[in-house]
């Protein structure tokens, strides 16, 4: 679920789930939150997405299959707020590198990291409003980093970011082809880890992510 790889100073943790493009189910969320608090002696992380899309999101499958279940559904729900606050909370810096789509829980995955960089053909969006689902776990991240008008659109209409406008609009770090993704954010990740553990946390706590 999740493959690790060290390049360096910097661990590379990949949503390794392709066939759902990443979706998040519960198992992939306990990976994940797994892998975020067991980094060892690696000095920052890259977080990066397995196959053409770095994550799709919820699993809307699994969640439409907790409908008759609504404490299965908060604890579920728990979860996955558990998961977006997670980079957050690692004090050490967290790159997300990004491909493809990352829309709903991905794209406020990708935001709650300390800093993104997005391939060429990266895009972001929420696509809730077009799905029936009201967009609370996702909202916050995107209100910190835009601010209430330009997220309320993004959240009203579904319409996707593209990597330039994620640039543009203070959404995204770097915007790199492709091919150089990974390396770019590892090159990012690594320049950023200079301070100290308690240093880095308490740096993580001055900067709004939702």
């Amino acid at each position: 679920m999740i493959r690790l790889e060290t390049r360096g100073r910097v661990l590379v943790l990949t949503l390794d789930r392709p066939a759902r493009r990443n979706a998040l189910d519960r198992a992939l969320c306990e990976a994940l939150l797994a892998a975020l608090r067991a980094t060892g002696d690696a000095a920052a992380l890259v977080l990066a997405g397995a196959g053409p899309s770095f994550c799709a999101g919820a699993d809307l499958a699994e969640w439409r299959a907790l409908e008759a279940d609504p404490a299965a559904r908060e604890a579920r729900s728990a979860l996955g707020q558990a998961v977006l606050a997670a980079p957050g909370e690692v004090p050490k810096p967290v790159v997300a590198a990004v491909q493809g789509a990352a829309m709903g829980a991905g794209a406020a995955l990708a935001l709650g990291c300390d800093m993104v960089v997005m391939a060429e053909d990266a895009r972001l969006g929420y696509p809730e409003a077009r799905q029936g689902i009201f967009p609370s776990g996702v909202a916050p991240s995107l209100l910190a980093h835009l601010g209430p008008k330009p997220a309320f659109e993004l959240l009203a209409t579904g319409r996707d970011v593209g990597a330039e406008e994620a640039l543009a609009r203070g959404l995204a770090n770097r915007v790199v082809p492709a091919a150089r993704l990974i390396g770019e954010a590892c090159a990012l990740a690594e320049a950023a880890a200079l301070m100290p553990p308690g240093q880095m946390a308490r740096l993580k706590r001055l900067v709004p992510r939702g």
